[in-house]
């Protein structure tokens, strides 16, 4: 019994369609096939303030959430600098595209202008690779809507021979450690310097540093001025005693640097580049909303101008590496802050899990961490950093 085909099919070829109508494939479609695009699919940026980054609702990494990552179909069409300004602002939930800035490269020292095409499509190039993100700066971090995450996302891995390959070794280092400023903050009236938030070495706490990814574009002396200047709780532009506050390049430096003055931070002889000769922030003055003593009240409950009141979900205990920068928290107690999130480092050790006791999964890690948290006071009046997602406002 003869078996029955469908028209345009050969019951003795492969499930594939015909298209020329004899069972088989045509050469114009072999050729379509042969040439399909099989370069990168993402869109990889960065997000800022003038005050510095903040965390992305599409990250790339758990314990990275400052790195975001976006599918080119997301992208419509012309890929000029505006369209892609409203997209990212768009899908990141983010106003006033219009007034955005982009980068790219992020060493970039001036914003592309909104009619410059992109060629996301490019087999290579940036904006392509977490290496060589955009950088898109916006007038707020604020969110036109809260986002809940609930993909389960992977967790940047330190052991880059594996995940990324010998040969981009260097480069991680050079990206992830290798570029830091190290710098010092002198209070204002002759009180000297300060216990840096960003503290790693025990023996000089006044000595802190700021991982350059963490700086806006452009790099300049203005842009880490105001970086740091939100790291330490000081006051920020638009304050009447900003522009008080005075950046040296290192510590034998006559006058201070302009706000305007340009920052190349590659290479090893930057400003800060060396914790032995760090830059200097002088007459600084805190930011009394996160930086105030507050007096112990009745009932563990604070009241302060702008505060926002907050319970902790997890109980916790900071070791010496850490107790100088991060709060130790006790499940249920009532804390306050003013809502703002910063990237504050801590010293992960073989005792501490990598996400610094911030999740279960154990890593043995040795060496520093940039986590979002928010600057906290307790009833006692204690301050000092708390991991995001070990509290839940009130």
């Amino acid at each position: 019994m003869a078996m029955s085909t469908l028209p345009g099919h050969d019951h003795t070829s492969s499930s594939t369609p015909s298209l020329d109508g004899k069972g088989g494939m045509d050469s114009a479609a072999k050729v379509a096939k042969s040439t399909k695009k099989m370069g990168p699919s993402y869109v990889y940026y960065r997000l800022y303030t003038k005050l510095g980054t903040f965390e992305s609702n599409n990250p790339l990494y758990s314990n990275d959430r400052f790195i975001g990552r976006i599918p080119l179909r997301s992208f419509a069409p012309p890929h000029t600098v505006a369209s892609i300004k409203l997209s990212l602002c768009g899908l990141e939930d983010l106003s006033e595209p219009d007034k955005a800035l982009l980068f790219t490269p992020l060493s970039s020292p001036a914003p592309k202008e909104d009619s410059v095409r992109l060629s996301l499509y490019a087999p290579s190039g940036p904006d392509l690779s977490e290496h060589d993100p955009i950088a898109l700066v916006v007038e707020s971090e604020k969110r036109t809507e809260e986002v809940s995450q609930s993909e389960k996302l992977p967790e940047r891995s330190d052991d880059t021979d594996i995940q990324y390959g010998k040969s981009c070794r260097c480069l991680l280092r050079s990206a992830l450690i290798s570029f830091t400023v190290h710098y010092r903050v002198y209070l204002s009236g002759g009180k000297g310097d300060k216990k840096a938030k960003t503290s790693f070495d025990e023996s000089d706490i006044s000595l802190g540093r700021i991982n350059t990814l963490f700086i806006a574009p452009p790099h300049t002396a203005g842009s880490l001025k105001a970086c740091s200047a939100k790291l330490e709780g000081l006051v920020t532009p638009g304050h009447a005693r900003y522009e008080d506050m005075e950046l040296f390049q290192d510590m034998n430096s006559d006058a201070a640097m302009s706000g305007t003055d340009v920052m190349t931070f590659e290479g090893d002889a930057y400003p800060g580049s060396d914790e032995g000769d760090p830059v200097a922030l002088i007459n600084a003055t805190a930011n009394t909303a996160t930086d105030q003593k507050v007096k112990p009240i009745p009932g563990n409950v604070l009241n302060g101008p702008d505060l926002k009141g907050a319970r902790i979900n997890y109980t916790w205990t900071a070791d010496n590496a850490n107790k100088s920068t991060w709060l130790s928290i006790i499940k249920d107690e009532i804390v306050h802050t003013d809502g703002v999130i910063v990237s504050v480092m801590c010293r992960a050790t073989n005792s501490i899990s990598l996400l610094f006791c911030f999740v279960t999964n154990y890593s043995r890690f040795v060496g520093t961490v940039y986590y979002p948290a928010y600057m906290m006071i307790n009833s006692k009046g204690e301050k000092g950093f708390v991991y995001k997602d070990r509290i839940d406002f009130l």
